[in-house]
């Protein structure tokens, strides 16, 4: 009979701590994840708004620029959609 309430209480004590230490440990989790989420496109939008020095010069990746189209890409056709039943 000893056994069993020994095993019992200590069982009791195992469950009692892992309910007080859980919490802890499921914020420190959910953290880690939600930063690892926002680090990538902080990370990404610091690299597009970037500006390069190369000889003199000042190049920035974020500068839009003319859409180049010869006559070896083929033909540009502009195009409506109707609404026929």
């Amino acid at each position: 009979m000893e056994g069993f309430i020994s095993f019992l209480f200590i069982t009791v004590i195992i469950f009692w701590l892992i309910g007080r230490i859980a919490p802890f440990l499921l914020r420190w989790w959910i953290k880690k994840k939600l930063g690892n989420f926002a680090d990538p496109g902080a990370h990404r939008a610091a690299q597009d708004n970037r500006v390069k020095e190369e000889d003199g010069t000042i190049v920035s990746d974020n500068v839009k620029r003319d859409k180049i189209v010869d006559d070896s890409v083929g033909e540009y056709v502009d195009y409506e959609e109707s609404k026929e039943k």
